[in-house]
C-alpha cells in the first residue's frame, strides 16, 4: 500500500499534464517543481473504519526524486534518487534497493507518467467542495488492478489531501501539513547511501 500511494504521489507531481482538466489543478502542477511537508496517511476499510495510520515528513523534487521519512508507528525511510529505489526499515536493520523503473512498472505510475496524455486515460471529474477544500476525481477509463478511483484535494492553491480507492472499497489517504511549495532541497537528502551493518537486499549495483 505504501508503494500504490507513493506511486500515485509521484506521478502526480512529476507529470506535465497536457489533459483538460480544471485550470486549478493544471496551472498547480505545471507550476510544481519542489515540494516538502509533514504527512499523516490512513488507510480505511469499505466501512470507513481505520485499519492503519502512519506520520512523518516527506520532500519531492523534479524529475524522479522523493524522500519519506515515516516516524510512527515505525522508522522507515523510502528515498528515490532518481534511478533506484531505497527502502529502509531500521528496526530490521535492512535495505531494499530496486531500480526506480522497475519498482514502480507495475503502479498507478506508469499510468501518470506515461506517454498519453491523461485525458485518454482519464475521466477527470468538475471541482466539487467538501470538508473544507475543492476535489477532483481522476477515474480510470480502463479498469486497473490497484485502484479505481483518486481524488485530490486543494484548499486555495495548495494541494493538501489525495485519497486512492480500490474496488474493494478500501481508501488510503494522504494529508499534508507545513506543506512548501517549491522550497529549494539539499541534494544530499534525496540521495541514499545504507548505514554501516546493515543487509542491503536488491540490486544496488
Amino acid at each position: 500500500m505504501i508503494r500504490q500511494l507513493l506511486s500515485l504521489v509521484l506521478g502526480l507531481l512529476l507529470v506535465s499534464p497536457a489533459w483538460a482538466a480544471p485550470s486549478q489543478v493544471q496551472r498547480y502542477f505545471q507550476e510544481l517543481r519542489s515540494l516538502r511537508a509533514d504527512f499523516s496517511q490512513s488507510v480505511y476499510d469499505d466501512r470507513a473504519r481505520v485499519m492503519q495510520s502512519a506520520s512523518g515528513r516527506m520532500l519531492m523534487q523534479k524529475p524522479g526524486k522523493f524522500r519519506w521519512d515515516y516516524r510512527a508507528p515505525a522508522e522507515q525511510i523510502i528515498v528515490a534518487d532518481g534511478a533506484r529505489l531505497w527502502a529502509y526499515d531500521v528496526g530490521l536493520a535492512q535495505v531494499t534497493v530496486r531500480k526506480l523503473d522497475k519498482a514502480l512498472s507495475s503502479t498507478p505510475l506508469a499510468l501518470l507518467t506515461g506517454e498519453v496524455p491523461l485525458e485518454e486515460t482519464f475521466d477527470i471529474g468538475m471541482a466539487r467542495q467538501a470538508e473544507g477544500l475543492t476535489w477532483y476525481d481522476l477515474t480510470p477509463k480502463q479498469p486497473q488492478p490497484e485502484f479505481r478511483l483518486l481524488r485530490v484535494g486543494f484548499k486555495g492553491e495548495l494541494l493538501v489531501s489525495l485519497e486512492m480507492e480500490d474496488g474493494f472499497g478500501q481508501r488510503t489517504r494522504l494529508d499534508f501539513q507545513k506543506l512548501e511549495r517549491n522550497p529549494p532541497l539539499d541534494p544530499a537528502l534525496l540521495k541514499f547511501t545504507p548505514p554501516p551493518g546493515v543487509d542491503v537486499v536488491g540490486d544496488a549495483g
